[in-house]
């Protein structure tokens, strides 16, 4: 596992567009060390009225992050092939579709991708989860198959490497965000929470015209760089990269739903 200085636990809210395609979901080998069967675990539980919405994985392994749909009846990912990006800025290896919703889709031989066969329960305690996940051959010392042209040219891969695991540090606080977006004449002002001893971090903000409230969390990596996402009370929502300075500020741009810039700065350490 990279080291991380923060994991994504809150995301988008998920509009009522149509998912991106078969593209966008994984193939092939990929197994799950503990501390992503650990992500994937928050994930599938959600957390009130948070709900499952899409689960993005490395394909290495090495990095993960995840969306959650506020309205859990409606949950559909606007742009699967923008948050393989987001992922992708922040692990620095190709990352894909894992999970939609509580469905595993990633296509690795054993897997179906979809149906009740791949369907995780959200009432499925740890180590369920983790017996679910072996059986699909994403867990433990598995035999996955490669499957070719047909089911008698399948190849069995075994001895699975290993990832190592980087022991987490603690470091938690708040700052205040100062936030432009395109179609608000004056800065939207909010706070920055975090606990990097979970590797969590959560945005919430106000915005103005008593238009609602916007939540959501950002994503960081070794060296400075990550990602970041807010859902919004209004139906909007908004993603895009960021940037951790030497000074302990952040600054970061991104898109809306409607693809209108999005800019913020949170301030340095006090």
């Amino acid at each position: 596992m990279k080291k991380l200085l923060g994991i994504v636990v809150l995301g988008l809210l998920l509009s009522g567009n149509a998912y991106s395609g078969k593209k966008d979901v994984g193939k092939g080998e990929l197994i799950f060390d503990d501390w992503l069967v650990d992500y994937f675990y928050k994930y599938i539980k959600g957390k009130g009225f948070q709900h499952p919405g899409t689960f993005v994985v490395a394909i290495d392994g090495s990095y993960a992050t995840y969306w959650y749909c506020i309205d859990g009846s409606n949950c559909r990912a606007p742009n699967e092939a923008y948050y393989n990006k987001a992922c992708e800025g922040s692990a620095n290896v190709e990352c894909k579709v894992f999970a939609r919703q509580r469905e595993i889709r990633w296509l690795n031989g054993i897997n179906p991708g979809k149906g009740k066969a791949s369907r995780i329960s959200s009432k499925v305690d740890k180590n369920q989860l983790k017996a679910r996940l072996t059986e699909l051959g994403f867990y433990g010392d598995v035999t996955s198959l490669n499957v070719t042209t047909t089911p008698e040219k399948s190849k069995k891969i075994t001895n699975v490497e290993k990832k190592k695991v980087v022991k987490k540090y603690e470091l938690k606080g708040e700052r205040s965000i100062a936030l432009s977006w395109s179609g608000y004449e004056e800065l939207i002002a909010g706070t920055v929470k975090f606990n990097e001893a979970d590797y969590k971090g959560t945005i919430k903000l106000p915005l103005p015209n008593n238009d609602g409230t916007c939540d959501g969390t950002y994503s960081l990596k070794e060296g400075g760089k990550g990602t970041w996402q807010i859902a919004c009370t209004n139906n909007m929502g908004a993603a895009g990269t960021l940037k951790w300075n030497k000074n302990g500020s952040v600054t970061g741009h991104g898109r809306d739903y409607n693809d209108k810039k999005v800019k913020f700065t949170v301030s340095k350490k006090s």
